[in-house]
């Protein structure tokens, strides 16, 4: 069976914000990076997840992706949303998860139900206003949507196995 993913760009590049490079598809170097990267997501059951755990994985080592506009963890091997809560995601220096006026850490609170993500001082109750909390916020949002159109091609799939 070939593995085929596909990286699509989940947000459109703003005019007004820095431009990063983007890994916005397979590279012609696929099956080298399934190869490279594939072994340690062999296990998971989410094949989508593991193919842009893979993409990102390779992308992120080739200098085309920055870490913190990943959706997926490569170290707790989820979707971001799911794991951005974790005291591993603070970063004090970028001020991922921080809030700089109280020096505290900033939690996140993510809804899956309605889509919604906040990011809150654990101090002063405010969001910090801040270009890692944006970016935090952009990519929860992309993950929270890749994690839904994954659950529903699962969820196809399986009608398909099941009704053959």
């Amino acid at each position: 069976m070939e593995v085929k993913p596909v990286l699509v760009r989940t947000w459109p590049e703003r005019a007004d914000g820095p431009r990063h490079r983007r890994y916005l598809g397979a590279s012609p170097s696929g099956a080298t990076e399934v190869l490279r990267f594939g072994q340690r997501y062999a296990d998971l059951c989410d094949r989508r997840l593991a193919d842009r755990l893979i993409l990102e994985d390779a992308a992120e080592e080739s200098g085309e992706l920055s870490v913190h506009e990943r959706i997926t963890c490569h170290f707790h091997r989820r979707w971001v949303h799911e794991c951005i809560s974790s005291p591993v995601h603070v970063i004090i220096l970028t001020g991922h998860r921080w809030c700089r006026h109280c020096e505290a850490e900033a939690s996140v609170a993510v809804d899956e139900l309605t889509g919604s993500v906040a990011v809150t001082c654990t101090r002063c109750r405010r969001s910090p206003g801040t270009a890692a909390t944006r970016q935090i916020l952009r990519t929860c949002h992309a993950s929270l949507v890749a994690a839904r159109e994954s659950r529903r091609a699962q969820a196809a799939e399986k009608r398909t196995t099941t009704a053959a």
